[in-house]
């Protein structure tokens, strides 16, 4: 039934490919925030929060703290 809407209305269509590649980079960054970082339990917890709290400015502020910690 969703992708009836996609086809007749391309901005809708725009609108779920970004909220789905929004998701998909959050989902990238919480695996990337388990596995590959060595911040602590409640840093992770924090960060955790914000990705999928704060819907855009999170996933920016992430990789900003992130690469100013490198």
């Amino acid at each position: 039934m969703l992708f009836c809407f996609i086809q007749n209305d391309p901005f809708f269509g725009s609108i779920v490919l970004l909220v789905v590649a929004h998701y998909l980079l959050v989902v990238f960054s919480l695996l990337h925030l388990i596995f590959k970082t060595d911040y602590s339990l409640t840093e992770r917890l924090l960060w955790m929060v914000v990705l999928w709290v704060v819907p855009v400015f999170g996933l920016l502020a992430y990789w900003v703290f992130w690469k100013r910690r490198a």
